[in-house]
């Protein structure tokens, strides 16, 4: 008796562990988008909405000349890092804008 008992424990843990890796393997609580490569040219605030309909929050808006920005109206985009890559919908996007 204390045999199948052992080995009713044995099995147990090696199903727990088997679900706790799993779990932890086609774990996708970081949801992840491409960064669009085509936001240079339009609005500050075109990008901004595109940025945020993709779900990305963390969006940081630099001038040409490497001070903060806000985004305006007139405000162009010129580049953004990281543009066309896959990244976390929590990463930072900067976008320079002019």
């Amino acid at each position: 008796m204390t045999t199948e008992s052992k080995t009713t424990a044995w099995a147990l843990s090696l199903i727990a562990t088997a679900a706790i890796f799993l779990t932890f393997f086609f774990d996708d609580s970081n949801p992840q988008s491409t960064v669009p490569g085509d936001l240079p040219g339009k609005s500050a605030i075109t990008a901004d909405n595109q940025l945020r309909r993709l779900g990305f929050a963390n969006i940081m808006y630099l001038s040409e000349l490497g001070g903060s920005a806000t985004v305006r109206p007139e405000w162009t985009v010129v580049s953004v890092e990281g543009a066309g890559q896959t990244v976390g919908l929590d990463a930072w996007i900067t976008v320079r804008v002019r």
